[in-house]
This record gives structure tokens, sequence and C-alpha cells, in this order.
């Protein structure tokens, strides 16, 4: 058996007292297990396999053909504040779905595992704003998975963007400038070039420049969508009102 540091992902009751838990290790990478007795009145496990905690996990096996047997998991961190706040929930449901959509199984990747956990810290405080912390972690995330763009480099004429509205294309990577975008239709979405800087990690600052959130927001959610089947955009959730500014 081995230990390994686990972000539990999803949960869910299997028969009478067991579960199947989808949990993000740092020494595995993103796993499925089965803790046999988990949801019994004298369960040995606890609150341990909830999603959104952090566990050290003893068990064995895993692999593409059969489940991680979870022999025993203890709390690291509960991330008490998150799991009381429905706004900071919701948040932390972003970096949740992010990571379950873009993961392939059993592919360590320890960065994105200490990425994400730093971004649940976050959310625990009270430092930035969650909208600005899911910005920051999803650019980041993006980049560690190879999905970041480029900076802005026209694709037709070759010209370096800078300070103008453009068309950029999600699925390629593209950027059309505002000269040449004419007549293109709707095949991509209009955004700044300050801001694909800013993605690219070209520009300055850790946060969007000019504030603008929520269209970072809905550029990151292009992205994420380009990669993460079925991703529900942040600006669709009525309920987050820091994701409108």
């Amino acid at each position: 058996m081995a230990e390994e540091t686990a972000l539990i992902l999803r949960a869910s009751r299997y028969q009478d007292a067991a579960k199947i838990v989808t949990f993000l290790s740092r020494e595995g990478g993103l796993r499925t297990g089965f803790a046999r007795g988990a949801t019994a009145r004298d369960n040995r496990f606890g609150a341990s396999l909830e999603p959104v905690t952090l566990c050290r996990i003893v068990g064995r096996g895993g692999g593409p053909r059969s489940l991680y047997r979870i022999h025993h998991a203890a709390i690291l961190d509960p991330y008490r504040r998150i799991h009381g706040d429905y706004n900071r929930l919701a948040w932390a449901g972003f970096v949740v779905r992010f990571l379950l959509g873009v993961l392939p199984p059993d592919h360590p990747e320890p960065l994105l595992f200490s990425l994400a956990t730093e971004a649940l810290s976050l959310f625990e405080g009270e430092g930035d704003p969650p909208a600005r912390t899911w910005l920051a972690f999803a650019r980041e995330g993006l980049a560690l998975l190879g999905y970041r763009p480029a900076p802005p480099v026209c694709a037709r004429c070759r010209r370096i963007v800078s300070g103008e509205r453009v068309l950029f294309r999600p699925s390629e990577g593209t950027v059309l400038c505002r000269i040449c975008r004419s007549g293109e239709g709707k095949g991509g979405v209009e955004t700044s070039s300050d801001l694909l800087e800013w993605l690219s990690g070209t520009g300055e600052g850790a946060g969007p420049p000019g504030g603008r959130v929520a269209e970072a927001a809905d550029l990151v959610d292009r992205l994420i969508g380009e990669h993460a089947a079925g991703w529900i955009p942040v600006s669709s959730v009525a309920f987050l009102p820091e994701a409108g500014r």
C-alpha cells in the first residue's frame, strides 16, 4: 500500500455502505477509488472523503481497468470556510470542474495539484475577490497543460497586435487584427489584445488589465470549453456577482 496526498473532487454512494471517489493525487494524478464501508455508521473515514477536502489517502491498485482501493483517509485541510459559504463553494466548484474536465486519468500533475490547493486556500482567506483567484488559477492551469495562447500576432498580416480589438479563435489559437477581421463573421470571440497578452503571460500584472474581470472570465471560459466538454461558463451562474465586474 502507498500513501498519497489527495484532493477529493467527487464522491457518490455505492451499494449499502461504500463510496466511489474521484480525487486528484499529487503522486498519481486523477484517480477513481473505491472505499468499502465509507458510509457505514462506524466507518473509519469520517468526512475525509467529501468533495473539496484535502486528505492523506492510503490505498493500492488503480490503473485504466481497475479502481484504486482506499483503505484509510485522514483530513489534512477540511476547507471549512469554503463549505460554510455558498459563494466560496461555488467558486471552488469551478476549480473542481476544471480538473475533472481537462485531466486524463493516472497522469501525475504535481504543479497543477499545488496550483489547485493554493487556489482553495485563497478562497478560504480574505484576500483577493474569488473571481480574481479563479482567473489566476485558470490562466496558470491552462498554461501548465499546454493550452495557453500565444501572444497576439495577426494570422493574416503577421502584425504584432497591440491596443486594439481583435478576433480570437480559441479552437485554433489564432488572432485577426481589426483590419484583417473585416468580413469574417462570428467565427471566434471579439476581445482586446491586452487581455490576450495577459492570458499568454506576456502582459503585466497578475490580474486582467483594467480590472476587466467579466471579459477575462468570458475569454477563459471559451478556452476551457475547447478542452472540457460541457463546460458551464462562469457568466451563466447568476448568483456569482463578482463574475460580472
